[in-house]
């Protein structure tokens, strides 16, 4: 379990990167293989900044645009594009069998999409929010789409404008905290419960950062999981 009470590291503290390089932080997608994927098995297509170009940088901010779209089954789609994008980063591993079962399970996976993400507007519990696209046991409700993509979609679904209560998590941050406040962390299955320790333990210490006399400002959370994240 995680140790929500435990203090804010000094490394982590003296590493925060700042607001503005969180929304610049980015990973290589090649858009093109995306489209292709997609355009094989029927599934709709990349719009905006992903729509026309065959390799770029995709950043936090470009998925954070999708994020702030109408919630509508169809943006629905974008943004879990968007966010497993993001996610998997240039390689894609797997894209093939992710995509197969997600073109298998297309309307249940709409359903639960757009739910976990007016879950995520609307300011329910990240536990409960979390709930919608993971099981008690840390399985994916989607199959092939597990707590890690699941804590990305949510991340992602609340917006640019939102001070960020649901959090990216993955194996890297997991294995970071270790040795501060998950000594037990594992790196692959996480339940609702743990993932809402994990955020309300990020959660206080931005605000311990923020009141901290060497910041004097306002840090929010994604700032400490990506300081976290860059963990030598």
């Amino acid at each position: 379990m995680i140790n929500e009470e435990a203090r804010l590291p000094q490394d982590i503290l003296h590493a925060l990167p700042g607001s503005n390089a969180v929304m610049k932080h980015g990973v290589d997608v090649d858009a093109a293989r995306w489209r292709a994927e997609l355009s094989k098995r029927g599934l709709p297509t990349l719009t905006g900044t992903l729509g026309n170009i065959d390799r770029t940088s995709l950043t936090r901010r470009d998925v954070f645009e999708v994020g702030d779209r109408e919630r509508t089954p169809d943006n629905a789609f974008q943004l879990f594009y968007y966010s497993l994008a993001w996610g998997l980063g240039i390689k894609a591993p797997r894209l093939h069998h992710r995509l197969d079962n997600f073109a298998s399970h297309r309307e249940e996976a709409s359903e639960l999409l757009v739910s976990a993400w007016n879950a995520a507007r609307d300011g329910e519990s990240v536990k409960d929010a979390f709930s919608i696209l993971t099981t008690d046991d840390g399985a994916g409700r989607i199959p092939w789409f597990g707590p890690a993509f699941s804590t990305k979609f949510l991340y992602f679904a609340q917006g640019a404008a939102t001070d960020p209560k649901h959090l990216s998590l993955d194996r890297d941050v997991a294995a970071n905290l270790a040795r501060d406040a998950w000594p037990d962390a594992t790196t692959d299955v996480w339940v609702p419960e743990v993932y809402e320790q994990y955020c309300t333990l990020l959660g206080g210490w931005a605000e311990e950062a923020s009141a901290d006399s060497s910041v004097d400002r306002e840090v929010r959370a994604d700032e400490i999981e990506l300081a976290v994240t860059r963990r030598a």
